[in-house]
């Protein structure tokens, strides 16, 4: 959200969708990296988005506290295997969500995302 200049904006890197519905423990890892004030970076989950639509018309549960986060500086970091166990559906989503302001805003770098459908 910064061009010379702070600019609101909501951005998100959703998955494809993940069938967990056979799985016996589904798992999320990645590493991340970020610098500058802003908002954090959001992990979210979800069972009814459909794929296509506005992100907004789906319910999105927060999984931030499940990932280990950078310290930033863009120090890269394990976010440690993330248990989705609970999502054992057919029909899951996986986002990241970044919302930045007109007063600030930091920058997030994912990589390495390995979802594990064991």
């Amino acid at each position: 959200n910064y061009n010379g200049v702070n600019t609101a904006s909501e951005s998100w890197l959703i998955s494809p969708k993940n069938d967990f519905s056979l799985s016996t423990q589904p798992t999320l890892e990645f590493k991340n990296a970020w610098k500058y004030t802003g908002a954090p970076l959001q992990l979210l989950i979800s069972t009814n988005y459909d794929g296509i639509s506005s992100p907004s018309t789906a319910t999105w549960t927060d999984i931030s506290s499940s990932a280990i986060w950078s310290t930033g500086n863009f120090l890269w970091t394990y976010s440690g295997i993330i248990d989705l166990s609970a999502y054992k559906q057919p029909s899951v989503y996986i986002a990241y969500k970044y919302t930045g302001s007109n007063s600030n805003g930091s920058t997030w770098e994912v990589d390495d995302i390995k979802i594990f459908n064991k």
